[in-house]
């Protein structure tokens, strides 16, 4: 028993995956890479729009408006379009300054959700995949007894193993991935709240003049 599992390496695990293992791998890299991408985009929007408000609050105060939309332009992340698109429709109402904010944060969102569509359909694909590896390594198991009969139980096992394994990857897989997008949804959600509410904060700053200083 010792000896058969210290056979068993990721390549002989792959190698008795069979045919379906290698569109499992190609699942498995396209769910990291989206994985850790959004990791890194998610982390760099949080990490420049923790203070940004408060540094436009403060401009805004002291009448610098051109200052204030400088910081929104060097900033990537979308509280820096949302702010900066209210800015920019200074001129306008509270509602159309909001709005214009609005608009932006309806933009940034889909930036935001780039890319998970994909992660998704790794999340569903790779546990279908996984089953039909099942499958048809029941359809060699059985094709196997059919022509040799009960004899040699190393023939049956071969199939009966292959079958196994694709299922367990194609959970090992998606397990992750459906966390991970899970995760990002909730984390999409929170930026469009806090882009609300910087929309909304922008508008009562400039309505209220706030921002009457020269652009």
């Amino acid at each position: 028993m010792a000896a058969w599992l210290g056979e068993f390496t990721l390549v002989s695990y792959f190698a008795r995956g069979g045919f379906w293992m290698y569109p499992l791998a190609l699942c498995s890299l396209a769910g990291l890479a989206v994985i850790l991408y959004k990791l890194h985009e998610f982390w760099r929007a949080s990490i420049v729009g923790e203070d940004l408000m408060l540094k436009v609050e403060g401009k805004l105060t002291a009448g610098d408006t051109k200052s204030a939309v400088g910081l929104c332009e060097e900033s990537p992340g979308p509280l820096g379009l949302v702010i900066g698109a209210g800015l920019l429709a200074k001129d306008k109402r509270r509602e159309g300054i909001r709005q214009a904010g609005q608009e932006a944060g309806v933009r940034a969102i889909a930036s935001l959700e780039g890319y998970l569509p994909a992660l998704s359909t790794v999340a569903n694909i790779a546990p279908l995949l996984g089953f039909l590896g099942t499958v048809t390594g029941m359809i060699k198991a059985f094709a196997a007894v059919a022509a040799e009969g009960l004899g040699d139980p190393t023939t049956v096992a071969a199939g009966i193993s292959e079958a196994l394994i694709t299922t367990a990857t194609g959970l090992i897989i998606a397990i992750p991935c459906l966390a991970a997008y899970n995760y990002f949804v909730s984390r999409v959600n929170r930026f469009a709240l806090q882009m609300e509410e910087a929309s909304a904060s922008v508008a009562d700053l400039v309505s209220a003049g706030g921002a009457t200083g020269a652009a």
